[in-house]
């Protein structure tokens, strides 16, 4: 009598695709109970010990697979993209990000991200540097008044306030500013409950009463309020910026009708929420990193005193402040702040020579493929000069993804790359950072990779900055 074992060898001897390895875990959960409990160092063991694409199980007839090697992300991300759609984790973000860019699909997104284009053209990103520039100079005046030196400080804080205060403004322009705590508190307060459901092994509907429900449904209220009033008054005004809002009520589809308000609030709020966590996150493990490595330290403020020589960066700068660009893209590599993504396939598909049953959920983690050692030799070292040309020729595409990738890459990408790099050359002319011993620091798998507790930093100033 022939086993399973034997009859799934003959099959893939045959060609045929296989079932996906994977631990045998608990009765139809599988091994997800684990990856809840403590993810990134679940998800990058199941990789050493089952290979390229996992079966970590599921719920009943749906299985999760954790997918991981540049190949099969190209696959599903790029080459086959048709045949997927967001997985369900993300629809937890519905009553905030609505219909927005992030969560929309098929024709619907195609002809939305069409209309978004133009809000990120050059003459928009440079016009929006004077405002990121302008908002940080207030923040580093605030540090030098009121930041004691040798005194610790949240860092991961100071790096959301700056990112709420940044986007509110790009977003909306000066008329924003009243409403500005107002659009703090919400976000700070919907983030706060969305990173403790991230990883809930039964996410209930937002309309169960429970308190944290009640409270993140009036915080995206209260932003709504916001935002719709915003559009409104801009509306009547008939006043143009160079702000995004300026740009979402200008466009015209192709039947020369205007973006409703319903679908200008999705994509204002998808990209404020967005930006500012993205941003905010990658921002503070780079100055951690930093304050780790004093050499790289040195080098990226040899390489600002060479090029702006005390004076504050603009856009025009950037292309030539190449080191500081490799110091990111090393931080986002270490610390991706989306560190799990979803994808569901509409029909069956094959990775790696394993069946792929539609309807499954698919994890992807960059926080996990940025440190496969085929990839990334020594890879939990910080080395910014992974990137250079020469290191990175013959490096796959999607070895490397922190803002994913094929034609639903962000489409913000090169706005928060801007943004991190004009605060960081901003911040690290005037100001040394040390983080405060004894303090234990590592990341937490939320919505986002934050610093589990917090990020506490002494702040000193630099001789001779101003």
């Amino acid at each position: 009598m022939i086993s399973e074992a034997d009859s799934l060898q003959v099959e893939n001897r045959r060609g045929a695709p296989s079932v996906a390895p994977g631990p045998r875990g608990y009765p139809i959960l599988g091994a997800l109970p684990q990856v809840m409990k403590d993810p990134l160092q679940v998800l990058s063991r199941m990789v050493r010990e089952y290979g390229d694409v996992v079966c970590l199980g599921g719920f009943g007839s749906q299985k999760f697979y954790l997918v991981t090697h540049p190949r099969d992300i190209e696959h599903v991300w790029k080459t086959h993209h048709r045949n997927y759609v967001k997985g369900a984790n993300f629809q937890l973000l519905r009553p905030l990000a609505g219909n927005g860019l992030f969560l929309n699909e098929g024709d619907s997104w195609r002809t939305q991200r069409k209309l978004l284009q133009p809000a990120f053209h050059l003459p928009r990103l440079t016009a929006m540097a004077e405002t990121i520039t302008a908002s940080t100079a207030a923040m580093l005046e605030r540090w030098q008044r009121e930041m004691v030196p040798g005194t610790p400080f949240n860092l991961e804080h100071e790096m959301m306030d700056i990112l709420v205060d940044i986007s509110t403004r790009t977003l909306f322009g000066s008329e924003v500013a009243g409403d500005a705590e107002t659009v703090h508190q919400t976000i700070t307060t919907a983030f706060s409950i969305l990173h403790r459901r991230v990883l809930s092994p039964i996410p209930l509907p937002w309309w169960v009463p429970f308190p944290s429900h009640v409270r993140f449904l009036r915080a995206v209220a209260s932003l709504e309020e916001v935002v719709y009033r915003l559009i409104a008054e801009r509306r009547r005004s008939g006043a143009e910026g160079n702000d995004v809002l300026s740009t979402l009520l200008s466009v015209r589809d192709e039947a020369g009708e205007p973006m409703p308000d319903k679908q200008i609030r999705d994509e204002v709020i998808t990209m404020l929420v967005a930006g500012h966590e993205s941003t905010g996150t990658s921002l503070t493990w780079t100055l951690w990193l930093l304050s780790r490595y004093p050499v790289v330290a040195r080098r990226v403020q040899d390489e600002l005193m060479e090029v702006l020589g005390g004076r504050p960066p603009g856009f025009a700068d950037l292309p030539r402040l190449p080191y500081l660009s490799m110091v990111l893209k090393e931080s986002l590599r270490l610390y991706p702040p989306f560190w799990l993504l979803t994808r569901t396939p509409l029909a069956d598909d094959e990775l790696a020579g394993h069946r792929i049953p539609a309807g499954s959920i698919l994890m992807f983690s960059p926080y996990v493929t940025h440190r496969r050692p085929d990839f990334w030799p020594n890879p939990e070292a910080f080395d910014p000069e992974r990137f250079t040309p020469e290191r990175s020729e013959g490096r796959p595409q999607f070895a490397y993804y922190p803002f994913g990738g094929g034609p639903r890459v962000c489409i913000g990408a090169r706005l928060a790359e801007m943004q991190s790099m004009l605060v960081l050359a901003s911040v690290l002319q005037r100001f040394d950072f040390h983080a405060v011993s004894g303090q234990r620091v590592e990341p937490a798998a939320m919505l986002s990779l934050r610093p589990k507790g917090g990020l506490w930093m002494t702040l000193h100033e630099r001789p001779g900055a101003s």
